[in-house]
């Protein structure tokens, strides 16, 4: 079973659509992200890599 491509709106390319829908049927993935570069985006895919232990969080006092 294929999961939902669901392409946000701002994707219109046909290309890009084709492409990732083709990725999508060899790769069978769980899941897709589409990413648009928010700072909410980019929060939630760091805390999720520390929380997965791919990523370790610095002391802010020391690198903010």
């Amino acid at each position: 079973m294929s999961v939902a491509l669901n392409a946000p709106d701002y994707v219109t390319n046909k290309q890009v659509l084709k492409f990732v829908q083709d990725a999508v049927d060899l790769c069978q993935p769980d899941q897709i992200h589409w990413c648009d570069g928010s700072e909410e985006e980019y929060n939630a895919l760091c805390e999720l890599m520390v929380q997965n232990g791919t990523l370790k969080k610095l002391n802010p006092e020391k690198r903010p």
